[in-house]
């Protein structure tokens, strides 16, 4: 048994690096694929997100407000 598996080691080595390298290959293929937007596209969409997060902010603080107020009068 124990010479079958050094007999198998050197080849299962190398199908190893040889798998390695096949991945490592289709990673850059896949790599060159890819586009980024461009600048306009990247601004606006920042844009959108800070101010969708600050009205998103803005009325849950302004919901925050109204219920610690209703509290505060049922509490009294």
């Amino acid at each position: 048994m124990v010479e079958l598996l050094k007999k198998a080691s050197p080849q299962s080595a190398s199908n190893i690096i040889n798998r390695g390298l096949r991945f490592l290959k289709e990673v850059k293929i896949e790599g060159q694929k890819i586009t980024w937007a461009g600048r306009k596209q990247v601004l606006m969409s920042s844009l959108m997100v800070i101010f969708l997060s600050i009205f998103i902010g803005a009325y849950l603080g302004l919901l925050d407000i109204i219920y610690n107020f209703i509290i505060s009068l049922l509490v009294k």
